[in-house]
């Protein structure tokens, strides 16, 4: 039941994350729908990975 309540709360903020870093959103609304609060280790884990793609393996970077 709980997790029927999150869903629509986490495919927000996947929503908007995504938006925010620059992946594509429609993914991780579906997932953030089906899997809820349990995405969040992969999602920013994809995250990391796809700025430091952008960036490159030899740049030291910082993001608080």
């Amino acid at each position: 039941m709980l997790l029927l309540l999150l869903s629509p709360l986490c495919s927000l903020y996947f929503f908007i994350q995504a938006r925010s870093s620059g992946l594509k959103s429609l993914p991780w609304v579906l997932l953030g729908a089906l899997t809820g609060p349990l995405l969040l280790p992969l999602f920013h884990n994809h995250k990391r990975m796809a700025l430091k793609k952008a960036l490159g393996h030899g740049v030291v970077w910082f993001r608080p």
